[in-house]
């Protein structure tokens, strides 16, 4: 049996983060004026740009769509339309408070078995079990992503996590036209002749495609709105077959590791973490904390503070494993930042900024760059790092003395 999804946590997570950082923009976008108003306007643009389908022409489709709404367990009234467009065969959601308005384009309800046409029905009663939840609050985060990510004022972060927040709301439709369909196949043939046009496909073949890709290397998703179907695909098997234990490999094909080049809002706040963190077991050493280092480590967070222990230094490494270089080169600056932030430490300091690097596995980059930016001879740099253990050991001895 195919469980039932559950509210994704990056949806959970920038519901949290907007009501907290923004909760006078979560308030408006919320307000029923606003609800009001835009239901006139969805209302309006369903009359002229699609043909209603009524039960009495389409029965059956209206009984898929009733059993595909009974199964998740929604009361709303469901209305389906053709598009006027035509165009390639899809499907999508017009939301409305209790209403579940679902527009077909193309011949897809005649190309895809009446299983597939419930799978696609599913999906999109996806969306709309995700926006009414929690009282609207996932539609009013999704209403507010959008409206941040073409203000140029909010930043390149805002248009990721609104990014970020479609994709992961595709996964999650996806899984519910798996579990109405309680068989992955049915939910992946229905994604294949959406997104090929095909008749006939083989929903098997397509996972081992699928999968030889991920042999060839690490996959991101690199689309705006919807991931790749291969990456749909394979997210629906693991998810089928593993449950919540395949969360982190599907994270790691929707977000990738964390890249300072592409930082939602969520990844800034995890980027600020990691680096306090990262001062925090570079400067751990009592004689590492001289006045001028710790005033500089205040530029970087005003209320910074040593911890009466270090930070873990196994999540440490893990967390700057997985991510990409632009986050490896970052921290090696950070390294070189504070290694001239007082000079008179000398060797010590380069000894305890080899170590962390060389615990974080960004040993490698740290040496190159320590030889390009402080001019450091390689003889001079490789005797430092034969014997960096010892030079710290000898500085705690003197200092504790």
């Amino acid at each position: 049996m195919v469980p039932s999804p559950e509210v994704l946590p990056y949806h959970r997570a920038i519901v949290e983060h907007l009501r907290s950082a923004e909760p006078a923009l979560c308030k408006w976008f919320s307000s029923t004026q606003k609800r009001e108003k835009e239901a006139d306007a969805v209302r309006l643009d369903l009359l002229k740009s699609t043909y209603r389908l009524d039960s009495t022409s389409q029965p059956k489709v209206y009984e898929l769509a009733a059993e595909a709404a009974g199964a998740m367990q929604l009361l709303c009234s469901v209305t389906l339309y053709q598009s006027q467009s035509g165009g390639e065969l899809n499907a999508g959601l017009a939301y409305l408070p209790n209403e579940a308005h679902i527009i077909f384009s193309g011949p897809l309800i005649d190309v895809l078995s009446e299983s597939e046409v419930r799978a696609v029905l599913a999906h999109e009663l996806g969306h709309f079990k995700l926006l009414a939840a929690e009282a609207g609050e996932y539609l009013t985060a999704n209403d507010l992503l959008r409206a941040l990510a073409v203000d140029a004022g909010a930043g390149p972060a805002a248009a990721e996590s609104a990014r970020l927040f479609n994709l992961w709301t595709e996964i999650y439709a996806d899984r519910w036209a798996c579990h109405v369909s309680d068989n992955p196949g049915v939910a992946i043939a229905a994604l294949l002749k959406t997104s090929t046009g095909l008749a006939e496909v083989n929903a098997e073949s397509y996972l081992r495609q699928a999968e030889e890709i991920f042999t060839r290397g690490s996959e991101r998703t690199e689309h705006i709105s919807h991931p790749e179907p291969y990456i749909r695909a394979r997210a629906l098997k693991l998810w089928s077959e593993r449950g919540d234990e395949a969360q982190t490999e599907i994270e790691r094909m929707i977000e990738g590791g964390l890249s300072l080049r592409r930082l939602d809002l969520l990844g800034q706040k995890h980027a600020a973490d990691l680096t306090r963190r990262f001062l925090k077991a570079l400067l751990a050493p009592p004689w590492f904390q001289t006045e001028s280092v710790l005033a500089h480590a205040g530029r970087f967070f005003p209320d910074f503070a040593m911890a009466a222990e270090p930070p873990d230094g196994d999540a440490l490494k893990k967390d700057i494993a997985a991510g990409d270089e632009s986050l490896h080169d970052y921290l090696c600056y950070l390294l070189l930042d504070f290694l001239t932030a007082d000079r008179e430490l000398g060797d010590p300091a380069i000894a305890a900024a080899i170590l962390l690097a060389r615990n974080t596995g960004i040993d490698e980059r740290f040496a190159e760059l320590v030889h390009k930016e402080l001019g450091l001879g390689k003889k001079a740099f490789a005797k430092i790092d034969r014997d960096a253990e010892g030079i710290l050991a000898r500085t705690m001895v003197a200092h504790a003395s």
